[in-house]
């Protein structure tokens, strides 16, 4: 959880000598809670109080019934707890369970905790899934990938299943590559309505079905797959998202990277050994995985130029510098989509995705950019610059790179200038690879 922002507060009402799965609930709901990363909880026994079967429970009158009012309190970020409800109230039976929105002024938790050398796939499995039949055509299985892109945990991934076995997945990437879709999902959701439904509307005629662009026989992982090893999967494959199936092959849930990214960061305090060759490797710093070649740009950058600085590498993003070279915000393609002027967004949205040069379509747009407010990279970029020394430990710089919306740390020198940047597959790789075998053909995607 964040040292401080909006967060939610989850209330369960039970009552002392209720039961879930052979033991007292309140038990068995700090054991999930506890099991799945939360920031905390606290059991509070009430005095008094009454619930649906209107008896009274009290300390003070000697021939009533004992069994009193338990209050159990959990504040945590808003996608966990979505993560959560669908188990607590698989064992909150009889009980009530709230959900409120609430501000933290102030989260000083203890030192990271051990990550259980035993931690598996199935405590940490998202059960936030979307799922399309094999025959479904593509416009469909956008729909179904933007819907959930709305979700407070999004799924990322469109899982294909037949007769309720998983048979493939679609990811944005098989969309561009083989479904004949123009744009990346993160694109695509940052177009205004209009521009929506007309890129939607012209994947009518797109005869490809999903069986036609999913990669078949995904790589799965099951629910007793040992989290190390699933991070190990992840970072040599590059995945983002990873399904979980049970034993009979039936799909249960997907494994995100920020998930088990989150895990890692609030519960690693020390070497976790796996299978042979697979460790978190907590000691790993941001010097040793970081990116040094980031583009970069100036404020008062023109738009033109961040354009052409956004899609020079494939992290689709910039960094704004100072004179001094230390950084001041970043430029990313889908912001810079969504604060462009409405008349240059079809220029601007060719060039991000075939990355070309940015060209005026006619003097309409040209006129169009010399009103525009957003003109330069000042006015472009996010100020959310999440900067951290090149020395800070990869398994410290998670909580970082999990709340920034670029899914980017900003790496800085000793003087506070921009020495690199690293991302989510960045810190993965580096906790679950020695620095020497990464990957750093990969740094210019």
């Amino acid at each position: 959880m964040e040292a401080a922002g909006r967060a939610k507060r989850v209330r369960i009402y039970v009552n002392e000598g209720d039961v879930a799965h052979h033991k007292p609930v309140q038990v068995a709901v700090l054991e999930l809670l506890r099991a799945n990363n939360t920031a905390g909880a606290t059991v509070l026994r009430a005095i008094e109080g009454f619930g649906g079967s209107g008896q009274i429970h009290t300390t003070r009158v000697v021939d009533s019934d004992w069994k009193l009012p338990i209050v159990i309190e959990w504040i945590d970020a808003a996608d966990r707890v979505a993560r959560l409800l669908p188990a607590l109230k698989q064992l909150v039976r009889p009980g009530l369970i709230t959900v409120d929105d609430t501000e933290v002024v102030l989260f000083s938790p203890q030192p990271m905790r051990d990550l259980p050398s035993g931690l598996t796939a199935g405590e940490v499995t998202s059960p936030e899934l979307a799922i399309v039949a094999p025959d479904v055509p593509v416009r469909e299985v956008v729909e179904t990938l933007l819907r959930g892109a709305a979700h407070e945990s999004p799924p990322g991934v469109v899982c294909v299943v037949e007769g309720d076995r998983l048979v493939g997945v679609i990811t944005s990437s098989d969309l561009v590559r083989r479904g004949g879709v123009p744009v990346r999902m993160g694109l695509l959701a940052a177009l205004d309505i209009h521009a929506l439904h007309a890129e939607l509307a012209t994947m009518s005629a797109n005869r490809h079905a999903a069986r036609d662009i999913m990669t078949p026989s995904p790589v799965v992982v099951y629910p007793s797959t040992r989290l190390v090893e699933v991070a190990a999967l992840m970072a040599r494959g590059h995945f983002k998202r990873v399904p979980v199936v049970d034993a009979a092959g039936l799909l249960a849930g997907v494994v995100r990277r920020a998930d088990l990214l989150r895990t890692v960061g609030e519960r690693f305090d020390a070497v976790v050994p796996a299978a042979p060759g697979a460790e978190i490797r907590a000691a790993t710093t941001l010097e040793e995985m970081m990116r040094p070649d980031v583009p970069t740009v100036h404020p008062d950058t023109p738009l033109q130029v961040v354009l052409q600085a956004v899609i020079a590498t494939r992290l689709n993003c910039a960094v704004v510098v100072d004179a001094e070279r230390r950084p001041v915000g970043v430029v990313t393609d889908a912001e810079l989509l969504e604060r462009v002027t409405p008349a240059l967004r079809p220029s601007a949205l060719r060039s991000l995705v075939h990355r070309l040069p940015f060209s005026h379509p006619g003097a309409e747009a040209l006129a169009a950019e010399q009103h525009a407010r957003a003109r330069t990279a000042a006015d472009l970029m996010s100020p959310d610059v999440r900067a951290l020394p090149a020395t800070t430990p990869l398994a410290s710089a998670i909580a970082s790179a999990l709340a920034g919306r670029h899914k980017l740390v900003v790496v800085v020198d000793a003087d506070g200038r921009l020495a690199g940047v690293v991302d989510h597959d960045d810190i993965l790789r580096g906790l679950v690879e020695p620095p020497a075998a990464a990957d750093t053909s990969s740094r210019s995607r």
